[in-house]
């Protein structure tokens, strides 16, 4: 869950405050004492891709919670086309679920050109 809030949290461009001893994310420590700097964190080019994929989830699974995100890359699909693939983890009534997201993206506009949700079936 503290993943995907840092997730959330880089590809808005928000600044992420640090705690003493966190080595998930990189900071710069004050000079005076263990207080920890406030840091721009560097956003992954798949952060926006990441926000959308969590978005559409969110609206097509209502109510659900996500558990997990794993990034699985990306594909160029050829005719100025590439495919961004999340895989999600989420909980809804006592069942867990897994949901692959699929971006579709213009590669010379940086736009989403459509999104497809598969529930990962066992």
């Amino acid at each position: 869950m503290k993943a995907i809030l840092l997730l959330i949290s880089l590809a808005q461009g928000d600044a992420v405050a640090a705690s003493p001893g966190d080595t998930s994310i990189m900071r710069n420590e004050a000079l005076s004492g263990n207080r920890a700097a406030i840091v721009q964190a560097a956003v992954p080019s798949y952060a926006k891709w990441g926000r959308l994929a969590m978005q559409e989830t969110a609206k097509a699974y209502e109510g659900a919670s996500i558990v997990d995100y794993k990034y699985e890359g990306r594909s160029e699909s050829g005719q100025g086309l590439a495919e961004e693939k999340f895989r999600l983890w989420l909980k809804q009534d006592g069942r867990e679920f897994g949901v692959r997201v699929t971006i579709t993206v213009d590669t010379a506009t940086d736009r989403s050109r459509g999104v497809r949700l598969d529930e990962i079936r066992p």
